[in-house]
């Protein structure tokens, strides 16, 4: 692939960069929000060679490349005056999504939690790595380099509020550094210390309430803090005069932020968090098969649309209630299963250009990233997308059955298997290895025409 032609042609196609009001990248897609999306044409950019496909969802044109999409990125940035996620200065009324609400949550969770989503895939593989060290006797818990490596797990997710209070600040167009500083008070060790001792803590005379795991691993809560504070920033700048801007806007939203968000927002988003993860586990208690069915079954057609964005953010709330995340347990499989459809064509096909594009994309899918299976050959043949769901449905309930958990955070491929050890281990494993092999049987024999080589 020639990024630069690429870059070159999506960027043409998308109306060149006076059309873009912000760009950033994922793992396998360019997520363009534009300013009019009918001077667009899906087809046309579908056309352009080294494209895999065109999603429209949750407000965004979303361009999907597959692993060489940072590569592309770059070169639209050093083509054009696009940088980074935001092209030029706009008002907040410009960066609305108009459209449905589910597209408006959507747009939100996507903005807030993508742009760390390799910091958290990246430490989620790194805890993996040590349990399977001290599985295999090969280190313990004691020893230096396994204290220090695993300090960069919790660098990630013991302080994830300042990761969140940054993306979220980007997202609610406020000063991101204030936002740093009011999340690394969140987390603050003294005043959990002194909150959750003999005497406990008092702000104003109100009693501060603390959850008893702390705000370390917490999500709605920091997300509803930045929010909050974004208002109140935009109280001050519009009010204060200029003079004393610089000087009072920092001030009064961070003495006005921070009391609140302890004494009011802190302990309501964690009730509701409670209540979210409480809310689901009481679901997935009451059949933890027919949960894993539905959401195995579900999850790369959620994919598709962009709309698993809405359910992620779960998973991180089990883990940080219970230890233990069964939404990826019951989902992963279906990463496998689409992977499994991709070799399946790859085996099938007599056709080289589509068995190097399904090889690839069954190879990619191993390591967790299913976009290119999911474009590129199990949609575009329909029936080995088809039988990739049932499959993953099926292996969702075995994984449901044997109440299988991840007990960090991180993709579920190769190299994630760690993460599962423990309860359920084995159901998870025979899940796996179901939504894999048996994908590509089915693929093999029933889900490819070879009439398609010819097309």
């Amino acid at each position: 692939m020639d990024y630069k032609v690429v870059a070159a042609e999506i960027l043409e196609k998308v109306g060149g960069e006076e059309n873009v009001k912000s760009l950033a990248h994922c793992a396998t897609r360019l997520r363009f929000r534009l300013k009019d999306e009918s001077k667009v044409s899906k087809e046309e950019v579908e056309k352009i060679k080294g494209v895999v496909s065109v999603v429209i969802s949750g407000g965004q044109f979303q361009v999907i490349i597959g692993n060489a999409v940072g590569d592309v990125f770059k070169e639209i940035e050093a083509m054009s005056n696009i940088n980074g996620e935001t092209l030029d200065i706009t008002e907040k009324d410009d960066l609305k999504v108009k459209g449905k609400v589910i597209d408006k949550i959507i747009d939100l969770v996507t903005g807030i939690f993508t742009p760390i989503l390799l910091a958290l895939i990246g430490a989620g593989m790194i805890r993996a790595l040590l349990m399977l060290a001290t599985e295999f006797s090969l280190l313990t818990v004691e020893d230096g380099i396994y204290i220090m490596i695993n300090e960069i797990y919790n660098a990630v997710f013991s302080f994830l509020p300042v990761y969140l209070a940054y993306t979220s600040a980007r997202k609610f167009k406020c000063n991101p550094y204030i936002a740093v500083a009011i999340a690394l008070t969140l987390i603050s060790g003294t005043i959990q210390g002194t909150v959750q001792g003999e005497t406990g803590m008092s702000i104003l005379g109100i009693t501060v309430l603390f959850p008893t795991q702390g705000y370390g691993s917490s999500v709605i809560p920091i997300i509803v803090t930045i929010y909050f504070m974004s208002k109140v920033e935009w109280l001050c700048t519009k009010y204060i005069h200029v003079v004393a801007r610089n000087v009072l806007t920092p001030l009064i939203t961070l003495v006005v932020t921070v009391p609140l968000m302890f004494l009011i927002i802190g302990p309501v988003t964690s009730y509701l968090q409670s209540f979210i993860g409480d809310g689901y586990t009481a679901i997935y208690n009451l059949n933890p098969v027919v949960c894993g069915v539905v959401l195995g079954g579900l999850w790369q057609v959620l994919v598709v649309f962009g709309l698993h964005w809405g359910i992620v953010p779960l998973g991180q709330v089990n883990l940080a209630m219970y230890g233990r995340n069964t939404i990826n347990a019951v989902t992963g499989p279906s990463n496998w299963s689409q992977a499994g459809a991709a070799l399946g064509v790859a085996l099938k096909s007599k056709n080289p250009e589509i068995r190097q594009n399904a090889l690839s994309a069954a190879v990619t899918g191993f390591f967790s990233i299913t976009e290119p299976a999911i474009y590129g050959v199990n949609l575009k043949y329909k029936k080995p997308f088809y039988i990739a769901v049932v499959c993953a449905a099926i292996s969702g309930g075995i994984a449901g059955f044997s109440n299988a958990a991840a007990l960090a955070g991180g993709p579920v491929g190769i190299l994630s298997f760690p993460l599962f050890f423990g309860e359920g281990f084995i159901g998870f494993v025979i899940a796996m290895v179901f939504a894999f092999l048996g994908t590509a049987i089915l693929t093999y024999l029933f889900g490819y025409d070879r009439a398609n080589d010819n097309i």
